[in-house]
């Protein structure tokens, strides 16, 4: 029997990265590739902070970047790296759900409904640092002892590395089971509380030091902070209306997700009489602790988008909640029927929310078994891919290929360009670096210090194309007007890419770079030999 556990892990671990990865037949949405290019940046020798501006994402690019580093600079890297990561994600929830219920078939419940609501792909770190965090936290109930606390305070500091709000997040549900774990003087509490923020501080001190040698502590969190607020103004929390609702599965289950870290912390408190009350609130209070931190933060509009990103806390609570029903000794009959209409309505908000049946029909899974060997290989094919047509993010990359065609003709690897308005994904497709310090100059990070940042690299680097989307001209000039002016000094019009009638994306070429002849198809200025 002590194999199944571990067999249930392996299974949702296989089960969750072949659906991911099958289900890229369209490629990653356009935000993800942030991430994407900061790790193709990363890989050609700049660094977040040391040479471009980083919000407080450094183990994002950092992955993407060592994933390249394995793989290749193509999309199956990432596919592999975001697939693997839901993988894990599923294993340690299944292992974390067994902790709290002792319960295989809870656990595989769990993961399949984690599984199912499909969160996007950048939003990988908010499953398996979670998942692996609250199983850190059971391992340390069960037998809290130093090594187990350190563990858990490394959790906590990848979590950080991944975004900082994870790493306060996690790090508050931490304190919380250190100091319900033990049956001892608050003091004592206190003082594990103590190491382990020691072991925290002294796994996240080097890259503080780092952060501090290259641009400063105060104008990084200075960045985190404008980062967080603009994210909040332009996607607020929202409380929608259930009834009436053109989508009232995906609506109630915003309500549902605080639902359940309610009912858990109000079943604790009925139950605090118990002599294992204590025991079983260091399992539970901190994981309510947490689902209610994420929802209150991930919980934004659009919500078919958000609302998986706080999946995790939510499938740990429902299942001990669940596991609880059952095993009542009082008011059974009323409690089993009750929990299984609640999981009823859930799995049918999860559904919704994630497009379920959608994504397994886009990953291939609906039809005959003997045909998805085939699509993985054909998967893996469009992945390593350039310039697949469906693989691209957007209708930019797909009018811009020729332009990126153009590129690798006429340009050396080295030469970078400079883009206006969020399209992170042209120099990933270009296979050329940022310009400037900042992957786009959209609405982030205008500050004097930051544009002094972007303009010195700027009069550095060989830059011989700007791409800005007509529609973002007008902040780029307002909110970077250091940087617009010396655009505006030393680029010209190239030419004009259409994307419909009211966006035209406008290339400029730098007028102060030499060309050493023209290319014969466009007849544009080429800045090395043609190959």
């Amino acid at each position: 029997m002590r194999k199944w556990p571990a067999a249930s892990c392996l299974a949702l671990f296989a089960l969750a990265a072949a659906f991911r990865f099958l289900a890229l037949k369209n490629g990653f949405v356009n935000d993800h590739f942030v991430y994407i290019s900061g790790g193709r940046q990363m890989l050609l020798g700049e660094w977040p902070t040391r040479d471009w501006i980083d919000p407080g994402l450094p183990l994002m690019f950092g992955a993407s970047a060592l994933a390249q580093r394995i793989l290749g600079s193509t999309l199956f890297a990432e596919a592999m790296l975001v697939s693997i990561a839901f993988g894990l994600a599923a294993a340690f929830t299944v292992a974390a759900v067994r902790q709290l219920t002792g319960s295989t078939t809870l656990a595989i419940l769990a993961a399949l409904f984690e599984i199912a609501v499909f969160p996007r792909t950048y939003s990988y770190p908010k499953i398996v640092a979670y998942a692996f965090a609250f199983w850190l936290y059971g391992r340390y109930v069960a037998r809290p002892d130093r090594s187990r606390l350190c563990a858990m305070a490394a959790g906590v500091a990848i979590a950080f590395m991944f975004r900082h709000d994870h790493g306060l997040f996690l790090g508050a549900g931490a304190v919380l089971t250190i100091l319900l774990a033990r049956e001892a003087a608050w003091k004592t509490s206190l003082r594990e509380v103590a190491i382990f923020s020691a072991c925290l501080v002294a796994l996240v001190l080097p890259y503080l030091i780092y952060v501090q040698a290259y641009g400063g502590l105060w104008l990084y969190f200075r960045n985190g902070v404008e980062f967080s607020q603009r994210e909040a103004l332009r996607q607020w929390h929202v409380w929608p209306r259930v009834v009436g609702d053109e989508r009232p599965l995906e609506s109630a289950f915003v309500y549902e997700l605080y639902l359940l870290p309610i009912i858990a912390v109000g079943m604790l408190l009925a139950a605090r009489a118990r002599a294992n009350w204590r025991a079983v609130a260091a399992r539970i209070a901190p994981v309510a602790l947490v689902a209610l931190l994420v929802d209150f933060s991930f919980i934004r509009d659009p919500l078919n988008t958000r609302l998986p990103d706080a999946i995790v806390p939510a499938v740990l609570l429902g299942a001990w909640l669940l596991w609880r029903a059952f095993s009542a000794s009082r008011r059974r009959a009323l409690a089993v029927p009750v929990a299984v209409v609640l999981t009823t309505v859930m799995g049918a908000s999860v559904l919704a929310v994630g497009l379920t049946f959608e994504e397994l029909d886009r990953a291939g899974l609906f039809g005959h078994a003997r045909e998805i060997p085939h699509r993985f290989v054909e998967r893996t094919s469009d992945l390593r891919s350039r310039f697949v047509d469906y693989q691209l993010p957007t209708p930019a990359a797909r009018r811009l290929v020729p332009f990126f065609q153009y590129v690798d003709r006429c340009t050396s690897p080295q030469d970078r360009l400079l883009v206006g308005g969020f399209l992170v994904e042209v120099p990933f497709y270009a296979q050329r670096l940022f310009a400037g310090g900042q992957e786009y100059f959209g609405a982030y990070f205008g500050s004097a210090a930051n544009e002094q940042f972007a303009f010195d690299r700027l009069e550095r680097q060989t830059v011989p194309f700007a791409i800005i989307p007509s529609d973002d001209l007008a902040e780029f000039d307002s909110r970077f007007p250091l940087v617009a002016a010396y655009v505006h000094a030393h680029y010209s019009p190239l030419t004009e890419v259409p994307l419909n009638d009211e966006q035209t994306i406008h290339i400029l070429v730098n007028r102060d770079t030499p060309a050493t002849s023209r290319d014969p198809e466009t007849g544009w200025p080429c800045f090395q030999p043609v190959s």
